[in-house]
């Protein structure tokens, strides 16, 4: 018998009732025991991620699990004993039918109707049966609450792309994966510097003065800076379990810089169980410049069977570069190495406790910014000499969970590191005669940068196993950072210069070195919260979430100048401190409509928050700069829906959002253009996110998002108050990098039960 007809009499005899077991030379496959690892969750979808786990099909009823939930399962089961576990304290039996194939029926349900089949019904069981040869769309469990959870089920607007759905897209960097997320624009720039604005909340498409209004994660470990952003780390999506993009603010569960949403990405966890490796080589020619080519490998390896376990990924990406540069004589100058990877480990030492170690290691080099100088001409650029870009991101994560039943603790503790080198060509807006000096012009003026900042992330956390009638999460956490930036402008020649003019020696006095100017700015930065979500069950249907973070933030900073172009004495370095604190709390509350497993409304209230900070530039005659600029106010407003069509073959997601931004950080200048930052002005953004996602058949699948944002100043403020001529920034003009209609579309066909399958 074909495994096609089998299945279909299978169903059929299980929408009889009837509980038969077809003979197969493989009958023992039911009872080999395997590893399961499942989160309290609805019934439905716990049967779904038994079956992939386990490798079986599992044919049952909807009506039958509506409204039920089934508790957290996690160590050795033969399927057959992971089932009756899931079913304990119902009216649900399960029974196997073949080697690879169970039903379910209620112990209600009268046997003798296997005698009576009727046509209608054969039908309905064929058609069954053939669904079940149709891959259905995969459940995605994620951190997105800080605890594991289908994504299916979280009221808020929440995207993710499994790792399997990344490498059927051949996705790589943050633009292949970000750019297919409704809500989200990303801004490609100098890699380590390229942002991702959500819902338009954002002031600038490149790096802020202060802290980004996005914040990104990599298995709930912030990657964000507290003032200004050092480096954006640009994730490969190679051997991650997913990429999750919550949009909205998240001050709630995520604290700062989270202000229009987060990203998240969560790694592929080290498997105890067998031993794996995996290899992937990329190449792609990149027109009118050099060749893309990666190479990436992983391997697992299981010390102790079922114990210990160690994973290590390396990548290493080469982006062709396109730009020429007519002034070093280079050509596609701006490429890019981006290299480095993780090592995990996972040690369980009981059933109910893991204990992870995270180390990631990520270096992006680029030999020359890439822009284009549309006066020279198409993908062109005009400097002295390269202006190279280093960055490098270093991270350390020790994670404890401990499984009490009821609920799960979580202790997290991390020491994250990054280091920025970048040099900038400042020639064209400073070299031109009587600029610096009068009458007199220079061929190259330098401004190189370099910073590094170092900091401790703490976290714990208790939360209660999902789907109960009351579920809650309470945690505190801590993050220490301190960051250090130096930056000097060299003038080569204008010692000389000054010797000739003021006499010998004056060159060295007052510009030793060639340096026109440094500055050096430490900083630290210190966030302090507890945070707690409580959900309650009114019935089946109905749920209400309160949540909210009580935050204390703090900044000390400072600049040392020194040099001809600062206030400074010859020979003296100028001291400025400043230092700020705010106290605040971020709310979060939504209800949840229920009906069935099949369909999901919610509507959602939430607020966020990122950083504010001290000005350490020093008011002008005539200007007065504020001492400091505090947090943004934002608060989104949300409706969503979620529905699950065609048993479970089509995804439907829309959502509707209101969000009202004010006090917004912006970056000013002073009349001697010294930029500052103030809070001015109100914005407003609003739209539409709509998903889908289709298993068409086994083989093929669609994907599709569209986004519709009208994201708008709301109100005029004055941009540069302090210039002779300031700029008037009239209501209604669009925020930075607010694309007003985003779509993309992914069509996948994989191979599958062919003679030549590729593997």
């Amino acid at each position: 018998m074909n495994r096609c007809l089998s299945n279909a009499l299978a169903v059929a005899l299980a929408l009889s009732g009837a509980s038969v077991s077809l003979p197969s030379p493989a009958s023992a496959a039911g009872q080999a025991a395997v590893t399961v690892d499942l989160p309290a969750q609805s019934l439905a979808a716990a049967l779904r991620e038994l079956a992939r786990q386990a490798d079986i099909q599992i044919a049952v009823q909807s009506e039958l699990t509506d409204g039920r939930t089934a508790p957290k399962l996690s160590g050795k089961y033969s399927p057959a004993d992971a089932l009756q576990a899931l079913l304990q304290g119902s009216d649900l039996v399960a029974y196997q039918i073949n080697a690879h194939t169970f039903g379910i029926r209620s112990i209600h349900t009268n046997p003798s109707g296997a005698n009576v089949e009727s046509a209608e019904r054969i039908r309905l069981a064929q058609a069954e049966a053939s669904n079940n040869e149709v891959a259905q769309l995969e459940e995605v469990i994620v951190t997105a609450t800080k605890r594991l959870e289908s994504v299916r089920n979280i009221s808020g607007s929440v995207s993710a792309l499994t790792g399997t759905e990344l490498g059927r897209l051949g996705a790589q960097s943050m633009q292949d994966y970000l750019t297919r997320t409704p809500g989200v624009v990303f801004n490609g720039g100098t890699p380590g510097y390229s942002t991702a604005v959500i819902r338009g909340i954002s002031t600038t498409t490149g790096t802020d003065q202060g802290q980004g209004t996005t914040g990104y994660f990599i298995d709930d470990v912030p990657l964000t800076d507290p003032y200004f952003s050092l480096a954006i780390p640009d994730i490969d999506a190679f051997d991650v379990g997913n990429v999750t993009v919550l949009r909205g603010p998240q001050g709630t569960l995520f604290g700062s810089a989270s202000l229009g949403g987060a990203i998240n990405y969560q790694t592929a966890k080290p498997d105890t169980r067998a031993w794996d490796m995996r290899a992937e080589t990329t190449a792609a020619d990149v027109a009118d410049g050099g060749v893309d080519w990666s190479g990436k490998v992983m391997v697992n390896a299981p010390l102790i069977a079922d114990q210990l376990a160690v994973r290590g990924t390396y990548v290493y990406r080469n982006i062709a570069g396109y730009i020429d540069n007519v002034g070093t004589g280079e050509k596609d100058v701006n490429e890019t190495v981006i290299r480095g990877g993780r090592v995990q480990a996972l040690w369980t030492p009981t059933e109910r406790t893991k204990i992870g170690y995270l180390f990631l290691d990520q270096l992006i080099n680029t030999q020359d910014d890439g822009f284009e100088q549309p006066s020279l001409g198409e993908l062109r650029k005009d400097s002295v000499v390269a202006e190279f870009n280093n960055f490098e991101t270093v991270i350390h994560n020790l994670r404890l969970d401990h499984d009490f039943g009821a609920s799960t603790l979580t202790v997290s503790a991390a020491h994250h590191k990054k280091t920025m080198d970048t040099y900038d060509d400042i020639t064209l807006q400073f070299g031109a005669p009587g600029v610096i000096f009068p009458g007199i012009g220079f061929p190259l003026v330098e401004l190189p940068s370099l910073g590094k900042s170092s900091g401790k992330t703490f976290e714990v956390r208790l939360a209660s196993n999902t789907q109960q009638r009351f579920e809650y999460l309470v945690g505190a956490m801590r993050d220490d950072t301190r960051m250090r930036v130096f930056q000097a402008i060299y003038v080569p020649g204008i010692g000389s210069v000054l010797d000739t003019v003021f006499g010998p020696g004056a060159g060295q006095l007052l510009a030793p070195g060639d340096e026109l100017l440094s500055a050096a700015i430490p900083l630290r930065g210190v966030e302090t919260a507890v945070f707690g979500e409580a959900s309650y069950r009114f019935n089946d249907r109905w749920k209400l979430t309160l949540g909210g973070r009580a935050f204390d933030t703090e900044v000390d900073t400072a600049t040392i100048t020194k040099g001809l172009a600062s206030a400074a004495q010859p020979g003296e370095s100028l001291y400025q401190s400043a230092d700020q604190d705010e106290r605040g709390f971020t709310p979060k509350a939504s209800i949840t409509f229920t009906p069935n497993d099949r369909f999901m409304a919610y509507a959602l209230a939430s607020q966020g928050f990122r950083y504010g900070g001290p000005n350490i530039a020093q008011s002008e005659p005539g200007f007065t700069v504020p001492r400091g600029f505090k947090s943004d106010s934002l608060w989104n407003y949300e409706i969503g829906t979620r529905s699950t069509l065609l048993d479970r073959r089509l995804q439907l997601d829309g959502t509707l959002f209101y969000v009202d931004w004010s006090d917004i950080q912006l970056r000013q200048r002073t009349p001697a253009q010294i930029n500052y930052a103030a809070n001015a002005g109100k914005a407003r953004s609003y739209g539409f996110e709509g998903t889908l996602n289709w298993a068409v058949s086994r083989s093929l699948s669609l994907s599709g998002n569209v986004t519709y944002l009208n994201a708008q100043l709301n109100q005029d403020f004055v941009s540069n108050p302090g210039n002779v001529t300031p700029a008037l920034v009239p209501a209604g003009t669009t925020l930075p990098g607010a694309s007003k209609w985003a779509i993309s579309d992914a069509l996948s066909y994989t191979w599958s039960n062919h003679a030549f399958e590729p593997s």
